[in-house]
């Protein structure tokens, strides 16, 4: 579609809003998942480097301001944000380049009145897309989220913990959006940022995840050195919390994470006070420890709404290789070059990274979960 043709973007919307609703179902979203398997599979076998998973920001602007954002997004000023006729441009190049993960994230994308329609042409366009949220405006927009594979709202423990790092009213916000997913069948993961304020609330969130039927990601925070003291933890402190995670899925609470991902974060072999990732000048001392490689900048890419694609927040640089002057695919080949980092701590990127190495172990774990999601789809279908 040569988007360029159309008038403004009142007239992209209102093309957009003619295009058939994708009506999702437990099959078509097992499809979309195994398609990324597949490719996965395709590019290691052939040695083939392509986008398979990207992270979206679709807009500067967030409507919360936490205090440990690594992007800011609550304090953003002046940055324009992609425009729709931008953001389906992305999308087409990111098609043609064999993504097949699209995850669309914030700021907060539920502030775009044209976000309904984005996620309809994602979907039609043959991507598995999820949403991360804050979950303020869910409930109100759930009618244009039904066709995602997976939702995922922000929750960071018990109402005083979660409201004290991410605002007053956010909990009961963000308890109401996980009903509305819930009643309407959407798949659902509790992304929880872990502080020194809620780490004892790791059990509120797996027993209200196993009693709500959702997911719980936890994780400790990327931008370690810019956020006070008093919340920030220390290498003993984030040992014990992850070994915490650890118990809770031994004890059968729905978390996300794999043993080995888990086991991995426990025994991180530096202090997390100086080192949470190793580079091409460390290989001398990690040579031998068995790590997880990186394949963040080689199958995985952020894109944040300024335009600039980073391979993973930990490495949110400012002067990154950006999109608006050099192109999605000269900014990844430039990201890609600059990648420096071989190994992290941060769970989240070992889980995606166990998963693109091919381990066996990880990759039946990811397809049990992905199973059962899709699964939860096909109920939404017979209600």
């Amino acid at each position: 579609m040569n988007w360029d043709s159309f008038k403004d973007d009142e007239s992209v919307i209102g093309y957009l809003s003619k295009l058939p609703r994708y009506k999702n179902s437990s099959l078509k979203s097992l499809l979309n998942r195994g398609k990324f398997l597949f490719s996965l599979m395709y590019c290691h076998l052939f040695k083939i480097d392509k986008p398979l998973f990207i992270v979206l920001v679709t807009n500067n602007s967030c409507n919360f301001k936490c205090t440990y954002c690594y992007g800011d997004y609550g304090h953003r000023k002046g940055i324009p944000d992609f425009t729709t006729r931008e953001l389906l441009k992305i999308i087409d190049e990111l098609k043609e380049m064999g993504t097949r993960i699209l995850t669309l994230h914030g700021g907060e994308s539920l502030l775009r009145r044209d976000f309904g329609e984005i996620v309809n042409y994602a979907k039609l366009k043959g991507f598995y897309v999820s949403l991360n949220s804050n979950g303020t405006l869910v409930p109100k927009r759930i009618s244009e989220l039904k066709c995602l594979d997976n939702l995922c709202i922000s929750m960071d423990g018990n109402e005083n913990s979660n409201d004290k790092n991410r605002g007053k009213g956010s909990f009961k916000q963000a308890l109401a959006a996980l009903e509305a997913a819930r009643e309407h069948k959407i798949p659902i993961v509790v992304s929880a940022t872990l502080t020194r304020d809620n780490i004892n609330d790791m059990e509120f969130l797996a027993k209200l995840g196993k009693e709500m039927n959702f997911r719980v990601q936890y994780s400790i925070l990327y931008n370690f050195g810019d956020v006070k003291d008093d919340v920030r933890m220390d290498d003993h402190e984030i040992r014990r919390t992850v070994k915490k995670i650890y118990d809770l899925k031994k004890q059968g609470y729905p978390i996300y994470y794999a043993d080995t991902v888990l086991k991995g974060s426990i025994e991180w072999p530096a202090s997390y006070d100086n080192a949470r990732f190793f580079t091409k000048k460390d290989r001398e001392y990690t040579k031998d420890l068995g790590l997880i490689p990186c394949y963040h900048g080689r199958f995985k890419f952020q894109i944040d709404a300024d335009g600039r694609i980073v391979t993973c927040w930990a490495h949110n640089r400012a002067d990154a290789p950006n999109i608006r002057n050099l192109g999605i695919k000269k900014a990844m080949e430039r990201c890609k070059k600059e990648k420096d980092c071989e190994h992290c701590c941060f769970l989240a990127n070992i889980e995606h990274n166990a998963v693109m190495d091919l381990s066996f172990k990880n990759m039946i774990g990811m397809a049990t979960i992905h199973l059962i999601d899709s699964l939860k789809i096909r109920r939404q279908g017979e209600n």
